[in-house]
């Protein structure tokens, strides 16, 4: 028996599980704060403190500067490392904030 896969198949396995992974995202939880309407509040809150300090400690660059105008594939593969690094610094920066506030992935 012969089992193939067509291109419309495939597309729809990997947005079933594109779909299925988008509400895996990142929450907080803060262990100290009992009442849940202060939580959603103080967590709202210190989410733009911890962006403006992790933009502080590695600022991002924006628009045109991610992109490389070298059409080498090695110009393109540093830049798109360079891009990863900084991103991942970033998000770093902001989950030490928020690990500082008292915030915990759920």
């Amino acid at each position: 028996m012969n089992l193939t896969l067509r291109p419309a198949a495939i597309a729809a396995v990997l947005l079933a599980t594109g779909l299925g992974l988008a509400g895996c995202g990142k929450s907080y939880v803060n262990p100290n704060i009992v009442d849940q309407s202060q939580a959603k509040e103080r967590l709202a809150r210190d989410k733009e403190i911890c962006k403006a300090e992790a933009n502080s400690d590695v600022p991002p660059t924006f628009g045109l500067d991610r992109f490389e105008y070298d059409p080498t594939i090695e110009a393109q593969a540093t830049r798109w490392v360079a891009n990863v690094a900084e991103d991942d610094a970033n998000e770093d920066a902001f989950t030490r904030c928020m690990r500082m506030r008292g915030w915990r992935y759920r």
